[in-house]
């Protein structure tokens, strides 16, 4: 007998086929994009993991960077170094491999009569940090070798379709020099191809790097043969580093080993440096960061769309077990135990379930996967060397949504079981009578909004759990809505000036003196290093000429203040702003005074105010404070005009290094354009699964009164009168709803942004008043889009047959 239930079962879910396909599609979606994500992070992170070995294929990625911030070592002073850290070596477990160094310079290219900011490497043919030539098509050449020759990299290639024998032309400070194209590769700098201090990738003639013989650097630059101001550290083996986005060290010796440097170095007379390990070189951990945050991300992913599958789940198998009743109450009278009647309202959902995953996990080894891959390729521009994943993300993920479906049919396979025969005979489980207190307080209202209070509550358990229906439907929407809108804000770039001009030391009065030529306005850049007293990760510090906010527009770099106030120039203690990221992190606040370290200097400040909107960790001080501790007066110029600036080519020879805010406009609208395709596909299916799960949860509502509004109707009732009822409900319905949509998803995406955020990547959820609307609205407009539905249902009831059953 059980097996009858069971099969009528199944034959009333193949009645509702368009509910039955919108079901497994959620389920499959949600498997397809977790075995997508989980493939993407898998094979991405095998890929990093061999690219950075010492072996042939590798580039023996170094383990400590040691940088001169204020300027370039000669080789008599890098060759004591590298002895220095030999003598120091205070590990008798992690054993010093090589110490090489390097020199790293800004300065621009020239292509098609256009320049661009770029960064040049000396590299010859060394140990550390090799250019990458992978086996694919993107490389091919070899090592510049000769002082006029180059290795551009491949993003650069790419975008400016340059090729091997090409000639570009080259500026780092001392005058334009032309270099040959022997080869197109990689370098670990610039796996994420983005300018220094940036997170956008860089669009295509914005931004160049070039690998060149340490001679050929040399050259270009006018400077001594050996010089340096990078110092590259390789360890044998590949030792555990100090994460960014956990709480634990997991590299407590390499950190004793960095600690101990930089003490060592520190003592040295007019030495200044910044040392770090791996988590400080901003590709390796943005890269980094971003897998991680993949890994984390695809179980909530698929967990989310499941649940969703699992509410639709549910309300149809409530809903068949209303239909259903005196089928039950029959079975239960004839002696059917009741675990036989549950067996088929748990055996649906996994036949459902189960074959949503079946699907899913096709599409997504198959199609999704491959596909996240190959936009990695179009947006990082890395070659994908490894086309396989671990089987071990399909177990992961198809056991989230078996586990989810399964859940969802307990209840109504309970409740089936616990169906009372002469209740269900009697019609009593279709009757729920409001309490007298509600009677009492809705009987001096008007006759149609007193039915439609009652009705609305009668069954506070099923009215609450239809709140929670609606407004987990927008979830999936909602949190995306929420995300990209404050990621845009973030990754805008600063509308206060039109150029950043970056220059060698003392070199801003020939920028200002073309500045006054030009009649275009100026302010004065200091950026520095930074770092916490006694930990490696590091601060991008900012020397700013006006420290303003954004409102004032007093300031070509205006800062948004949270909370405290902008800092006094030259305080007893210096006075700075620190980001809410760093408060997050090192839980600083205002009026603390802290120990920081610019190079080797320690430093107290006072924070006086909060500043948001950064993604990096990031500290304002006054310029003339900053210049006064570093012994460096600026960085870089800031430029504005009311009319469009143009960038000749006395400026350009002025500078090491120009970027435009029209630049990053465009590298911004790039990858925005990129991911349009991707947003607005997960927009349109949060739409889908929501009207889904509304469509549902509402029909169900309707449904369950069918009985009440009969009786209503037999009464005499007028339709329009039953209509403004309805309307009125699902009003109430919706605007409830709708409140829950938007805290549950400010809640998913706050949830999804802790997964990833880390102290190299932060930023908050701070919800708009038009997001809130466009959530709650849409809740609204499809709840009162379906009561011409009810309607309809009122309109065709069958009252002879209704009144059979009152009668009975």
């Amino acid at each position: 007998m059980s097996m009858l239930l069971t099969k009528r079962l199944m034959r009333s879910l193949w009645r509702t086929k368009l509910r039955l396909f919108a079901v497994v599609m959620m389920v499959t979606i949600g498997v397809f994009a977790g075995i997508s994500f989980g493939m993407y992070a898998n094979v991405i992170t095998d890929m990093y993991d061999e690219t950075y070995l010492d072996d042939e294929d590798g580039v023996n990625l170094p383990d400590i960077w040691i940088k001169n911030p204020v300027g370039n070592w000669n080789q008599t002073t890098s060759d004591s170094l590298c002895k220095l850290i030999e003598e120091e070596w205070s590990s008798n477990t992690l054993k010093l491999e090589n110490c090489e160094s390097r020199l790293i310079l800004s300065g621009l290219m020239y292509h098609a009569n256009e320049s661009m900011s770029a960064i040049w490497h000396g590299i010859d043919e060394g140990n550390i940090d090799r250019v990458w030539f992978p086996k694919h098509d993107c490389c091919s050449g070899r090592l510049a070798e000769s002082a006029d020759e180059i290795v551009i990299d491949y993003h650069v290639a790419k975008g400016l379709e340059i090729q091997l024998n090409d000639t570009v032309s080259l500026i780092a400070g001392h005058g334009k020099v032309d270099y040959n194209v022997v080869g197109i590769g990689l370098h670990s700098n610039h796996f994420y191809f983005a300018e220094p201090g940036s997170i956008i990738p860089a669009e295509a003639g914005t931004f160049a790097t070039g690998y060149l013989s340490a001679e050929g650097l040399e050259k270009l630059a006018n400077v001594s043969s050996g010089t340096s101001n990078t110092i590259l550290v390789d360890i044998k083996g590949t030792p555990s580093y100090n994460l960014l986005s956990t709480d634990k060290n997991e590299g407590p010796e390499l950190e004793s080993i960095i600690q101990n440097l930089t003490l060592s170095l520190g003592n040295l007379e007019d030495i200044s440096v910044i040392i770090h390990d791996r988590s400080g070189q901003e590709s390796v951990e943005f890269l980094r960061a971003d897998v991680e945050g993949a890994k984390k991300t695809y179980p909530y992913v698929t967990g989310m769309i499941v649940v969703i599958a699992g509410v639709t789940i549910f309300l149809s198998l409530q809903r068949l077990i209303q239909s259903q009743a005196k089928e039950i109450a029959v079975l239960r009278t004839l002696g059917i135990p009741r675990a036989s009647i549950m067996q088929g309202y748990i055996i649906a959902p996994l036949v459902i379930g189960g074959f949503g995953s079946l699907i899913g996990v096709l599409l997504g080894w198959y199609v999704g996967g491959p596909g996240m891959l190959g936009f990695y390729e179009e947006i990082i521009g890395l070659p994908i060397l490894l086309d396989t994943a671990s089987s071990s993300i399909i177990f992961e993920n198809v056991i989230i949504a078996m586990i989810i479906v399964f859940f969802s049919g307990i209840r109504p396979a309970w409740q089936a079981s616990r169906l009372q025969p002469l209740e269900v005979f009697r019609g009593k489980n279709e009757i729920r009578i409001s309490s007298r207190s509600i009677q009492k307080l809705t009987a001096k209202l008007p006759a149609t909004l007193g039915l439609t209070i009652r009705s609305s509550i009668r069954k506070p358990i099923r009215l609450a759990f239809t709140f929670f229906a609606l407004g987990l439907s927008m979830v999936l929407f909602g949190t995306m809505l929420m995300m990209m809108g404050s990621m845009e804000d973030i990754f805008s770039p600063n509308d206060g000036y039109d150029a950043q001009i970056f220059i060698p030391p003392d070199g801003e009065e020939e920028i200002i003196n073309w500045a006054n030529t030009n009649n275009v306005e100026y302010e004065l850049l200091l950026q520095y290093p930074g770092t916490p007293q006694g930990d490696n990760r590091q601060f991008l510090i900012y020397g700013l000429d006006k420290i303003e906010t954004k409102e004032s527009q007093l300031s070509m770099m205006g800062i948004d203040l949270k909370d405290g106030e902008l800092p006094i120039i030259s305080s007893e203690v210096f006075q700075v702003l620190i980001d809410e990221g760093t408060v997050e992190f090192l839980d600083w606040n205002i009026g603390d005074q802290e120990t920081i370290m610019l190079g080797s200097t320690q430093l107290k400040v006072e924070i006086s105010g909060i500043t948001k909107g950064e993604m990096q960790r990031t500290i304002y001080f006054h310029r003339a404070d900053l210049s006064q501790i570093v012994g460096i007066n600026t960085t870089s110029v800031l430029l504005s005009s009311s009319e469009d600036i143009t960038i000749d080519s006395e400026l350009e020879e002025l500078s090491i290094g120009i970027t435009t805010t029209e630049d990053l406009r465009k590298s911004m609208d790039t990858i925005m354009e990129q991911q349009q395709g991707i947003l607005y596909s997960m927009n349109a299916l949060g739409l889908l699964m929501a009207f889904a799960v509304l469509f549902n949860t509402l029909v169900m509502n309707i449904a369950e009164r069918d009985f009440e509004l009969s009786t209503l109707r037999v009464l005499g009732a007028p339709i329009n009168k039953l209509g403004v009822m309805l309307l009125g409900e699902h009003l109430f319905i919706g605007f409830i709803g709708g409140i829950i949509a938007c805290f549950a998803s400010l809640f998913m995406a706050n949830l999804m942004i802790e997964s990833f955020v880390q102290w190299a990547f932060y930023f908050t959820i701070e919800p708009t008043f038009s997001q809130i609307i466009t959530i709650g609205g849409i809740v609204v407009g499809m709840a009162i889009a379906l009561t011409p539905l009810g309607m309809w249902r009122i309109y065709k009831m069958n009252l002879i047959e209704k009144i059979k059953d009152i009668s009975q």
